[in-house]
């Protein structure tokens, strides 16, 4: 699993480079701050769940308690983006949100599967 917050945080870097290079600091830190909007609650269900590992009764509890903690954080994190920083590109932001939700499983889906 932190092999996936690796390469979420691998996609922002290279896509915040691009925005950099297309639309200026603006656009790269919009993306970037999409990314993070995802990447922090995963890296944060993770550790739970690496938490939780050498309980197997807690196992089903814990997935739900992980995914809600992500679903709480991510939603923080986004109107804390859009509450503090005044100037944000929605359109960057919201490249940086879905690049690091679903590239990357997307990417697994296609290593693990052999390109089926």
């Amino acid at each position: 699993m932190f092999r996936l917050v690796g390469l979420q945080l691998i996609t922002i870097g290279l896509l915040a480079a691009a925005a950099w290079a297309i639309g200026g600091g603006i656009s790269a830190f919009s993306l970037i701050l999409g990314g993070f909007s995802y990447i922090v609650p995963t890296f944060a269900a993770v550790l739970l769940l690496k938490f939780l590992r050498p309980y197997p009764a807690l196992a089903g509890s814990g997935f739900i308690l992980a995914e809600a903690l992500k679903i709480i954080l991510c939603l923080v994190l986004m109107v804390l983006s859009f509450v503090l920083y005044g100037s944000l590109h929605f359109i960057a932001y919201f490249i940086g949100l879905l690049s690091a939700s679903h590239f990357a499983f997307l990417f697994f889906l296609k290593v693990h599967r052999h390109g089926k």
